[in-house]
């Protein structure tokens, strides 16, 4: 089987993964400890997507909507400062496919992690360094 293209733009995943990184640790909504331990748990959860993205090692699309718990950035935590930024990394972890094409494709129906994540690698410290993390 061929494998369906894509672009991944590096350097808007980059931006746009430490924003949203950004948005999280510095929420207001972490004032309130409910909200805090989620936002806590969701980057944890998120990390290893977030710094391959940071570092520019992202080698395929990646459906992060599959990956993070739908109710999470659709209710819990569905303030404006963190959704829009999560909604734009999960767009452009479609790798310029549009959304049918992405949801047909074997990225998301085959619900593969990163290669570096199945491999249990962590992206290069000194590409992460760079961006003070």
């Amino acid at each position: 089987m061929m494998a369906t293209l894509f672009k991944l733009d590096h350097d808007e995943l980059a931006r746009s993964a430490l924003e949203l990184r950004v948005a999280m640790r510095n929420s207001k909504h972490r004032e309130i400890p409910y909200f805090k331990e989620i936002i806590d748990q969701e980057l944890d959860h998120l990390q290893p997507i977030l710094d391959l993205c940071i570092a520019k090692e992202m080698e395929e699309p990646f459906p992060l909507i599959d990956y993070v718990n739908p109710r999470i950035f659709g209710d819990v935590l569905s303030f404006p400062e963190l959704t829009k930024p999560y909604y734009e990394l999960a767009g452009l972890l479609r790798g310029g496919m549009t959304h049918e094409e992405f949801w047909a494709s074997e990225y998301t129906k085959e619900r593969r992690l990163p290669r570096q994540m199945r491999e249990n690698l962590r992206p290069s410290t000194d590409k992460l360094n760079r961006w003070g993390f």
